[in-house]
């Protein structure tokens, strides 16, 4: 078996250690001054993905709503359409919201934000964290783009690659705060595939916005940024204070 090979099947079973299921967390109630995090996941997980990350929320006074929607094997328009429906259900009579979405879902609340017909005032919006989110695409996807996975993973997978076609380049700057997380721990069967620092499946370069109000690496591998406490830290910082902790 090819290095090729081994490092395609290795992606495609990162984005299928957890499957899409119905969440069961009801929508949140609000008092005046509660703030709520709207949750994104990434390709091939689901809100489940994100569970330790919502508790830490949630343990910094967070109301937390998680996503949870499928990714394998769909379009484009498919995702945005079910996550759109999902956060517009989320935000419904909350104070103040703010978004984090890991990976793809990064990207889900990038093109829920510059949708002008979502049920958010901008006034009610508040932070926005983006983690490992491969805003220009990703070199990997760009690796694996002729293969049978791609196929597998259906158009939202296809999306992912850099250049022209790419979901991240085709969306709008945000006239909102920003603020990007990038992983440097690399992973040796997918970093030949980098020119330079990545987490294994996004490079740090791509995670960049020229809108961004912050940016912060942290020596984490993509999949683990879920888990990381530095990240949510970082992240629970930058919700407090419009900024991070440097």
């Amino acid at each position: 078996m090819t290095k090729s090979i081994v490092t395609s099947i290795l992606f495609f079973l990162s984005l299928q250690l957890a499957g899409c299921a119905n969440s069961t967390e009801s929508l949140p109630t609000y008092k005046a001054d509660d703030e709520l995090v709207v949750l994104a996941h990434g390709l091939g997980r689901s809100d489940w993905a994100m569970w330790r990350f919502a508790k830490r929320l949630k343990d910094a006074g967070y109301k937390v709503c998680s996503l949870d929607y499928q990714s394998i094997g769909v379009s484009v328009a498919e995702v945005l359409t079910e996550t759109s429906t999902q956060i517009d259900a989320c935000i419904l009579n909350a104070p103040k919201v703010h978004f984090v979405g890991h990976s793809l879902g990064g990207l889900v609340i990038r093109a829920y934000l510059q949708n002008k017909t979502h049920k958010l005032q901008k006034a009610r919006i508040g932070e926005v964290v983006l983690i490992g989110t491969p805003n220009k695409g990703s070199e990997l996807a760009d690796h694996l783009s002729d293969s049978w996975l791609m196929d597998i993973g259906g158009g939202i997978s296809r999306a992912l690659v850099t250049g022209t076609r790419s979901l991240g380049n085709n969306l709008n700057a945000l006239d909102v705060n920003v603020g990007v997380i990038a992983g440097t721990k690399s992973f040796g069967l997918t970093n030949a595939n980098f020119t330079g620092p990545n987490d294994g499946l996004v490079s740090v370069e791509s995670t960049k916005l020229d809108t961004m109000s912050d940016f912060i690496t942290i020596d984490v591998s993509h999949s683990m940024m879920r888990y990381n406490l530095e990240v949510a830290q970082q992240t629970i910082h930058f919700l407090q204070k419009g900024m991070f902790k440097h």
